[in-house]
């Protein structure tokens, strides 16, 4: 049983989106333009709906609406372009367009647009049904609350006669239930419906009289119809459970009224307490019902003035509170926010989209930048981007697919921008970009300068001051981090990082050299071992190891090598026969798989090319190598670091 609590699904509607507003709408892809289509927005915020006159009424469920955009081009076709600017005004086609997006899935996005008559009438609509889809607690409605939604469908649904056709009624309840049974439930209740007949031309031979004839029959039972007025919720509810009745719900009843009509105040109290009411419960935040209570929900769900009078609840009326909100099977004061959001932000788990980019399969699928729109707008707060270096056509400029699956791309900017335009459309709190960095140096430094260029301000480029990115510091708190965006990516040492990066602002490339490799000078690690001193021991080939240098160059440097194949070079300080080279791991871990020793045979300034997918699973789990952060370089081993993921880099440095 839920706290007793006041659970407000309902928003405030602007007024114009309830009178409703003419718009005239079209799609691309039908190239179908309806001129003076009535727009409106049902009283409880449930539909989205338009009738032009002569034509049934088109509704769209709220629920499945992504959001209302700005447009930003016009009608492909011709003729539809011509019709709508010559029923323009002084203003631009696209300040009076609304964009609006729906679908039941985040794959199949259907988008249509409306044309007002001035650009304030637009961007009022835009603003209201994007107010509206924040509503999330619409997506926690109770039973009866449901019911009432499908019954203003049917009150929505008009013909254009403006009634309610019977033939969506019995549709609505046909499934696994005969169509008799339903027309029978409905003349019961009164609700049979008038008939228009459609006479016969008497000039018709009687041959084809006989013909149509069951067809005439079959068109004048569809043509049953309903007064909008006479279709109560009341009498839906009655519609309802008398085609659909709960028979568990009444055998529940039977049993605690002892064979009775009704429940007594002592019966429904014992009920409530001790099988309704959760044990766990604290008794003073959750008191038990008494008599006053009770009485309480009596008046609130029973009809029947005499049971109201003698504290008495009948079927109907413990059926209706079974299905309320009191009964929620969630406690209703928790769907608003009421966790401690000050927390660091590893603490939290956090909604996340792996592959964002495709739509479908993950070999041969297709990718979209209209994906990242969905997802963000369902609520996603960690989505994924796999980058690469454009061929072909796309050369020079870094896209995201799926490597080497045969999936379509789409370019990483255009990506950029669709992430800026909803990242925060549904909250506030950061969102995380991970990517997955398979692209050259000089794409690499394009990628952030489209990062800084198209997020601006959002991007979170340096760490706060009070939260150093070191060992033993936490993150920052998701409210310290509203509106921004974090990048999760692995990064060069800072200085070379910092250098490269100006240069490439200021030159757009980089010089030859940098483009190839880094210096273990420049880019290596402090534990390297300098070449002219010997710190091996020529009797332990894993001491032995650690004077070797592993550094790697770029896979351009190489024509033909694959972005998960990489290059390396191997400087080794003994100058005698050459030994085997083998990683060192820690004694936790077995060393004696082959899989992760590397029995390559490799002489000073010999260049090896081998797979480092063992290699680089060895040197990470002994926490060597670049770390994953959130905008910012991690120290190795901080308690902040996010998992390390298989995929090679381009840019990344491995040391042994």
């Amino acid at each position: 049983m839920a706290k007793e609590f006041q659970f407000n699904w309902r928003s405030a509607i602007p007024d114009t989106l309830v009178k409703g507003t003419i718009f005239d709408r079209y799609d691309d892809e039908s190239t179908c333009l309806e001129l003076g289509a009535h727009f409106r927005i049902d009283e409880f915020a449930f539909y989205l709906y338009w009738q032009i006159d002569g034509r049934d009424t088109v509704i769209i469920d709220l629920a499945q609406l992504w959001e209302a955009r700005p447009c930003s081009t016009v009608p492909k076709d011709g003729r539809v372009l011509f019709e709508l600017e010559q029923r323009g005004s002084r203003e631009t086609l696209e300040e009076r367009t609304v964009w609006i997006t729906h679908s039941a899935d985040l794959v199949n996005v259907q988008s249509f647009y409306v044309v007002a008559q001035d650009g304030e009438t637009a961007r009022e609509w835009r603003n209201g049904i994007n107010e509206l889809l924040k509503n999330y607690k619409m997506r926690h409605l109770c039973p009866t609350t449901c019911l009432m939604k499908h019954w203003r469908y049917l009150c929505l649904s008009l013909n254009d006669r403006h009634k309610i056709p019977i033939r969506n009624i019995v549709k609505t309840f046909s499934s696994g239930k005969p169509e008799k049974m339903v027309h029978k439930c409905l003349s019961d209740l009164g609700l049979a419906g008038d008939k228009y007949v459609v006479t016969i031309r008497r000039t018709w031979q009687r041959k084809i009289r006989n013909l149509i004839k069951c067809s005439t029959a079959r068109k004048q039972k569809e043509r049953e119809e309903l007064d909008v007025e006479l279709f109560t919720f009341e009498k839906f509810l009655r519609l309802y459970h008398k085609i659909c009745p709960r028979t568990d719900v009444q055998e529940l009843f039977v049993k605690l009224s002892g064979q009775k009509e009704y429940l007594t105040k002592d019966r429904l109290i014992n009920f409530l307490n001790d099988e309704q009411r959760d044990i766990r419960l604290n008794e003073i935040l959750f008191p038990f019902f008494d008599n006053d209570r009770v009485q309480q929900l009596i008046s609130k769900y029973e009809t029947d003035e005499n049971y109201i009078a003698n504290g008495k609840m009948s079927g109907d009326a413990f059926l209706r509170f079974l299905m309320s909100d009191e009964n929620a099977p969630v406690f209703l004061d928790r769907i608003d926010l009421f966790q401690d959001m000050e927390q660091p932000l590893g603490h939290y788990y956090i909604n996340s989209s792996h592959n964002t980019y495709l739509t479908g399969r993950q070999y041969g699928g297709k990718s979209s930048t209209e994906i990242y729109r969905q997802v963000l707008l369902s609520g996603c707060r960690c989505i994924e981007l796999d980058c690469w270096d454009g061929t072909g056509e796309n050369k020079g400029e870094p896209i995201i697919t799926h490597g080497k699956a045969m999936c379509t791309d789409v370019f990483f900017k255009d990506v950029l921008y669709q992430i800026r335009d909803t990242a925060f459309a549904r909250s506030d709190y950061p969102v995380i970009l991970s990517f997955e960095n398979h692209c050259s140096k000089s794409n690499q430094l394009k990628m952030a300068k489209y990062c800084m260029e198209i997020f601006g301000e959002m991007l979170q480029t340096k760490p706060f001051d009070d939260y150093p990115l070191e060992p033993g510091v936490p993150l920052p708190s998701p409210n310290r981090l509203k509106r921004r965006i974090l990048i999760k990516n692995k990064r060069l040492k800072a200085d070379i990082e910092k250098h490269q990066m100006e240069q490439f602002l200021r030159e757009g490339k980089l010089d030859e050299e940098d483009e190839m490799m880094e210096t273990p000078e420049v880019v290596g690690e402090d534990t390297v071992s300098p070449p002219d001193e010997d710190t091996s021991d020529d009797d332990d080939p894993s001491v032995q190891s650690s004077s070797n240098v592993v550094r790697r160059v770029c896979s351009s440097t190489t024509s033909g090598a694959s972005p998960s194949t990489s290059q390396l070079t191997i400087a080794s300080s003994c100058t005698s026969s050459p030994r085997p080279l083998q990683v060192d791991r820690p004694d936790y871990l077995s060393t004696s798989s082959p899989s992760d020793t590397l029995n390559r045979t490799c002489s000073t300034g010999r260049r090896s090319k081998f797979s480092l997918r063992s290699m680089t699973s060895s040197i990470r789990r002994s926490g060597g190598g670049a770390t994953s952060g959130l905008s910012s370089q991690n120290s190795a081993g901080s308690s902040h670091n996010s998992p390390q993921r298989r995929h090679t880099h381009n840019h990344q440095l491995i040391s042994t």
